[in-house]
């Protein structure tokens, strides 16, 4: 009789078809919001699978759903390009997320739920005062935690999804613009959310929510002036084969070639959930 188990059978791939797309989108979701694919730069399938180690199919996958929700989009014999960072990008989002976030106001989470953002709160707290990348990175990671189990506790899961990618668009604005010289973004009042939370003060969290946004858009507004891109006109490429027969500048997302940042030219892409 067959036996698939068997010690003597070859070992086969661990991961699954659908395992594979997920991991694909994962990694790549994590490069864009990282900034590991630069904003505005331009891939090709085939580019962004040697570079991270994974399969073409997967990949072809895991764009197309990272294309749904608006973090890159298809561009005709070019590939895919990385949503520009740009001046009308952030206000979308920020004007997103005053209507969004005012459906925390209804928020109950549960005892465990409480007694974690108590533990998280606790966390950052510690984290805020140190100054090195990894501690930032780590802070953050805690950060979104907190906020996920608020989101969690939201009844309308549509508008918990939509929030969600709301964040997502704006931890990688922030990853945008937070340049080596410039002072990181503060941490949200994480101990006071916490507490909101558990007094169950729905007027609270909004609040102190609207406050973080305000400060997102200082934040944001302080790193446009800083940054010295050129606004242009020029729009999305549409065909690769214009180039004069030659291969694009923007199209290298392999090792060792410069992605091209486009992320100073205007765009018309929105937000999208």
């Amino acid at each position: 009789m067959f036996d698939p188990k068997s010690p003597f059978m070859g070992q086969s791939d661990p991961l699954q078809p659908a395992q594979k797309t997920s991991f694909a989108e994962d990694r790549l979701k994590v490069a864009v919001q990282s900034c590991e694919l630069a904003p505005g730069s331009i891939a090709t399938e085939a580019q962004i699978s040697e570079r991270f180690g994974l399969g073409r199919a997967a990949v072809r996958v895991a764009l197309a759903r990272l294309s749904a929700i608006g973090l890159v989009h298809p561009i005709r014999r070019a590939g895919w390009k990385v949503l520009p960072v740009t001046g009308a990008l952030i206000g979308d989002v920020i004007s997103a997320r005053r209507q969004v976030e005012s459906c925390l106001a209804d928020v109950r989470p549960d005892a465990a739920a409480l007694a974690r953002m108590e533990e998280l709160a606790e966390i950052i707290e510690v984290l805020e005062g140190q100054g090195d990348a990894a501690s930032l990175t780590t802070r953050r990671s805690y950060e979104r935690e907190l906020l996920d189990t608020l989101s969690d506790a939201v009844d309308n899961r549509l508008m918990a999804h939509f929030l969600v990618g709301l964040w997502d668009h704006s931890e990688r604005i922030l990853r945008f613009l937070e340049m080596p010289a410039s002072q990181p973004f503060a941490a949200c009042q994480a101990r006071e959310l916490a507490q909101a939370a558990a007094a169950g003060d729905g007027e609270r969290i909004v609040a102190l929510r609207m406050a973080d946004i305000t400060a997102f858009q200082n934040y944001a507004v302080a790193g446009l002036m800083r940054d010295r891109t050129e606004l242009g006109v020029t729009p999305d490429a549409q065909d690769a084969s214009s180039n004069n027969g030659q291969s694009r500048p923007d199209t290298g997302a392999s090792p060792g070639r410069k992605i091209t940042d486009e992320s100073g030219k205007k765009s018309n892409k929105g937000v999208s959930s």
